[in-house]
């Protein structure tokens, strides 16, 4: 595709969305009327609960088996037993209790909802898989269903204070009352318990609290944010549209046949590292989810033939097609990178963003000299302290006073410049240039996993390829 064409096609693209959010202003303004007729119904919410308060995810299994085999494969129910979780949250605790701060159920709140709705951890510095697990299996579940299907109030950005060591702020507005809301707008009696419509249940806000969380007011894992306002945003496409996308089936046994049912797997890039692990079809949501997140291409066409006697020059432009920056959330410890790789009649003349023997990239945090992989290109953030300490070796979000961002902008992309040395005798006839370049994606470096002596997980670290090029030239 040539430059001219990729411009043309994102001026289009914008038109496009201009157009579609101008249509949009006019449908609600149309919708005024309806929407008068139908008022949101006030709902109540609690301040205070008990474990007992909620249901165990297990007794949700035996009605909403499709449910819960979906929900059990996703990062949900794996947030409370992540061993990556657990170390980094030991860490943070200790490190600061070493400073007279007490994080208290920062981090737990949103890996563990109900386990802070209901003050049930009480030492975090020592909260290892081995005490969740003699805790009630509702805190043992993560963000189990009742922690979701209980919500009566769409809820704000989690934001810390921490000048005021305000660290428990995540907003949760539940009512536990026997009623579990949904999308469903003709609900079914049960003997279980009482259903009811919501309209918030399909709106990208239903998530922020967990997924937007800030620092002081700076941003720092921003998801609803960068998605609010986008084009994606403009165009009615939620969180839910690809993180929770619909299909015909049957919400509960015995009931009807549902057009727009949600998927559970909750799909993003992470997997499960504990062990043998099918993913119950979270593997193949993931896939799917990031086929065409990305799209990579050169800047400008090669040229069909290239001389030795000065360095080839490429400029590689990678656009980002997700309602949201890529990579998004906890940016800091993703690794998304450009692997680029130039080979003359089969023998490699230049390689970046290769794995050495560890399976590590040549970031700054392998290579902070650029002595082994100076071109190396990396779209992710880096987050820094008020001691001026960087990175997620040294850095805690929970600290970061800025960032640098160099992830891929919703609805936008980054272009990145590579210089390729060539050799300066080439054979009569001339030789063949092989260039392949491939954007990669993993949600943890090994180096991060290998820190917290997790060795034996770094083997189950799984590698993405978003999207892939190869051009051919004749050398002469």
């Amino acid at each position: 595709m040539t430059v001219q064409q990729i411009q043309f096609q994102q001026v289009q693209q914008s038109y496009n969305r201009l157009c579609f959010a101008v249509a949009l202003i006019f449908f609600a303004l149309s919708c005024n009327d309806l929407g008068k007729e139908t008022p949101i119904p006030e709902r109540p919410f609690q301040t205070s609960f008990k474990v007992e308060d909620f249901s165990s995810a297990t007794e949700c299994q035996n009605c909403h088996p499709n449910h819960y085999e979906e929900w059990s494969a996703s990062m949900h129910a794996y947030s409370t037993q992540d061993p990556v979780w657990f170390k980094l949250q030991q860490n943070a605790q200790n490190a600061h209790a070493s400073e007279g701060i007490e994080l208290g159920d920062f981090c737990v709140q949103c890996h563990s909802p109900i386990a802070a709705l209901t003050d049930a951890i009480t030492d975090h510095k020592n909260l290892t898989p081995e005490v969740m697990s003699t805790l009630p299996l509702q805190i043992q579940e993560g963000v189990t269903c009742d922690v979701c299907h209980t919500i009566t109030h769409l809820p704000e950005t989690t934001d810390i204070q921490t000048g005021e060591q305000n660290y428990e702020t995540a907003d949760f507005k539940l009512y536990t009352d026997g009623t579990r809301y949904s999308i469903i707008d003709d609900p079914q009696d049960n003997p279980f318990h009482e259903s009811e419509y919501h309209e918030g249940y399909d709106q990208s806000d239903f998530c922020r609290n967990c997924h937007n969380l800030t620092v002081n007011g700076l941003d720092a894992e921003v998801t609803n944010s960068e998605w609010e306002g986008s084009a994606f945003d403009a165009m009615g496409s939620e969180c839910q549209t690809c993180h929770m996308p619909t299909y015909e089936g049957y919400a509960a046994e015995g009931g009807p046949l549902r057009e727009n049912l949600h998927r559970h797997y909750f799909p993003g890039v992470g997997t499960s590292i504990v062990g043998e692990s099918e993913n119950n079809g979270l593997l193949p949501a993931i896939a799917e989810i990031l086929d065409g997140s990305a799209d990579v291409n050169f800047f400008e066409p090669l040229a069909d033939t290239v001389l030795s006697t000065e360095p080839l020059k490429i400029k590689i432009i990678i656009s980002n097609n997700a309602g949201h920056n890529f990579p998004s959330g906890v940016t800091f410890t993703r690794q998304l990178w450009l692997e680029v790789t130039a080979n003359i009649d089969g023998d490699t003349i230049f390689q970046s963003g290769h794995l050495n023997e560890n399976g590590d990239i040549y970031d700054f945090y392998t290579d902070p000299e650029k002595q082994y992989d100076p071109q190396l290109n990396v779209f992710n953030t880096v987050l820094y302290n008020e001691a001026g300490d960087s990175g997620i070796m040294n850095v805690s979000v929970e600290d970061m006073i800025w960032m640098n961002d160099y992830t891929l902008p919703v609805s936008g992309s980054r272009t990145v410049n590579y210089i390729i040395d060539l050799p300066t005798v080439v054979p009569e006839g001339g030789s063949n240039l092989d260039i392949s370049v491939r954007l990669r994606f993993r949600s943890f470096p090994p180096f991060l996993l290998r820190h917290i002596n997790l060795i034996e997980e770094v083997e189950r670290l799984l590698i993405w390829d978003i999207d892939q090029i190869t051009d051919s030239v004749t050398l002469e």
